[in-house]
């Protein structure tokens, strides 16, 4: 279950890069789920703390931590 780790985020990012999807903390049976985006939310990897998030949400140390993502960052950790 052991995912890519993730890359600092690049210093200048041209383009802002939007939400497009929902992925759930994982339960129990470790199911990923996602669902799309109907809001306008900025990606999670863009924030400061992504590293600590992505790690807590990975390996489940926080039930009620969901990501927000692009299609193009859930591609690169392996999500979609």
């Amino acid at each position: 279950m052991n995912r890519q780790e993730p890359k600092k985020q690049e210093a200048a990012v041209g383009t802002e890069c939007r939400a497009e999807f929902i992925f759930y903390a994982r339960n129990q049976t470790g199911k990923l789920r996602s669902v799309e985006v109907l809001g306008d939310y900025a990606c999670d990897f863009r924030r400061p703390d992504w590293a600590h998030r992505w790690s807590d949400w990975n390996f489940g140390q926080n039930p009620y931590l969901n990501l927000f993502l692009c299609a193009k960052h859930a591609r690169e950790f392996g999500l979609m």
